[in-house]
């Protein structure tokens, strides 16, 4: 019997000894990817030695959550062996992934076609780079799938497929069966760690197996001395986001100079960082612009002094000192001018939805005035059409039989032309501004107006145009409309 222990205690400290060699082979095979993508994309040093790299048994392939990498040891050694590249473009994916904020907006979002939209960017501009140290065997099956995703999404951003993919179900879950062709590692570690005890989340119930599993890996975080084991909560994402922000800010300028200088298949890349550091707006917020102050019959409470009004009918019975202003000096939208480009590459359906969006912040009572002077000017290379619209009746009458007229060419010089007619004509008092909604590929005018102008451009995945100096540039998303 003691025979017998001392066989199983040396088997034991030989299985030990094993796993003890193997994950020191599994961590030099990461620093060995880290470092090959250091030398190949030298813009990308903040991202690649910012987070820790750390062996996880529980994780089955890799996963990172902005603050570490996790990683399979048997998985490791297992991929390299029988692909030497697949763990570089494994950290490349998950690195790609930190940058474009894929993981800090995951509570908020379809988990499902929110984890394909993500992999699918980040395989695209790994492909577009043409990097052989990230090359792999299979990558011919995703360049023929995302040929045939871009008919349909001309720029792969995670933003744009995510939206094609809710809009089109038919066509999402054909892209679904595929989620496994774009996949290098599981985003376990994207979801908070008080999921675990709280798994139904934006309509997605996970396993029991899921669930054990997330535990597993929340537990891998905690180390060995387990200081780390308090709940995250998305105070805490926020901040990391934040983080990540200043890194994507560095690699985006790093990668501009870059590809300028060796010509650098960069394209992808860069339409994901500008998505991913894109500003966005409130659209109601920007109108507000275009307020001018005017007076409405209102009684001023801001202004209205009760001490005086209250001595007076103290001391002279019945007789306010002070009676309350009958108006008050407020922001309101009085005149106005909407033009919209109905050239052919600016119509349809995307036209009324500014439109609508438009009149529904005007509508709001603290906007504009109740009686207003709004022109709706349709125009391409020409003016086709001026609605003059002075109440809630006549916007609500234009509103249910919107007819664009058009879709011609696009200049804007006739537009400004006729406002300055119009104002020649004094039907305009105050023209406070001039909102034009257009695709920009026009003629500006060469001379600044004399009213504000702001040029609205919906973002199609090409480059918009700049605006000359005296104009107000906007940038919007169709779902921001």
């Amino acid at each position: 019997m003691p025979k017998m222990t001392e066989e199983v205690r040396d088997i034991m400290e030989a299985q030990d000894t094993e796993k003890a060699k193997h994950r020191e082979l599994a961590a030099e095979i990461m620093t060995f990817a880290r470092d090959q993508l250091m030398v190949s994309m030298r813009f990308l040093d903040r991202a690649l030695f910012r987070m820790p790299m750390i062996p996880a048994d529980t994780v089955a392939t890799y996963g990172v959550n902005g603050r570490e990498i996790y990683y399979n040891t048997d998985h490791v050694l297992h991929s390299f062996q029988q692909e030497k590249n697949r763990c570089t473009r494994a950290f490349l994916h998950m690195i790609f992934h930190c940058i474009f904020s894929h993981p800090f907006q995951y509570e908020k979002l379809d988990r499902a076609c929110w984890d394909l939209a993500g992999d699918i960017a980040v395989e695209k501009a790994i492909l577009d780079l043409q990097l052989k140290e990230v090359r792999l065997d299979d990558d011919k099956k995703r360049e023929r799938e995302l040929k045939r995703l871009e008919k349909d999404i001309p720029v792969l951003t995670a933003e744009r497929i995510y939206r094609f993919l809710l809009d089109t179900p038919e066509k999402a879950e054909v892209y679904l069966q595929l989620a496994g062709l774009f996949e290098q590692d599981d985003h376990l570690h994207w979801i908070p760690k008080k999921e675990t005890d709280a798994a139904d989340r934006t309509g997605d119930t996970l396993t029991t197996d899921t669930r054990t599993a997330m535990v597993g890996c929340h537990e891998a975080d905690t180390g060995e001395e387990g200081e780390q084991s308090e709940d995250i909560d998305e105070a805490l994402v926020g901040q990391t986001q934040d983080d990540w922000t200043d890194v994507s800010q560095h690699a985006k300028l790093d990668i501009e100079t870059f590809s300028r200088e060796q010509g650098f298949g960069a394209g992808s890349l860069l339409w994901n960082l500008q998505e991913t550091l894109r500003e966005r707006y409130d659209y109601g917020e920007f109108l507000k612009k275009f307020a001018v102050l005017g007076e409405e019959m209102h009684i001023n409470d801001d202004e209205f002094d009760y001490i005086y009004y209250t001595y007076g009918l103290k001391l002279y019975e019945n007789m306010p000192l002070v009676e309350p202003l009958e108006y008050r000096e407020t922001k309101r939208i009085r005149e106005f001018v909407i033009a919209l480009d109905t050239s052919g590459s600016c119509q349809g359906a995307t036209v009324e939805r500014f439109l609508r969006k438009t009149y529904d912040i005007l509508k709001n009572t603290e906007s504009y005035f109740k009686r207003v002077n709004i022109h709706i000017i349709q125009c391409d290379s020409k003016i086709q059409r001026d609605v003059k619209v002075t109440t809630d009746e006549e916007f609500d009458a234009y509103m249910q039989d919107v007819q664009l007229s058009g879709f011609g060419g696009t200049d804007f010089r006739p537009v400004f032309e006729y406002v300055d007619s119009l104002i020649d004509r004094h039907e305009f008092q105050n023209l406070r501004g001039l909102i034009y909604f257009t695709d920009g590929k026009g003629t500006f005018p060469e001379r600044a107006p004399d009213y504000e102008t702001a040029f609205v451009f919906i973002e199609d995945g090409f480059a918009v145009p700049e605006t000359p100096p005296w104009a107000i540039r906007l940038v919007l998303r169709e779902d921001e409309i």
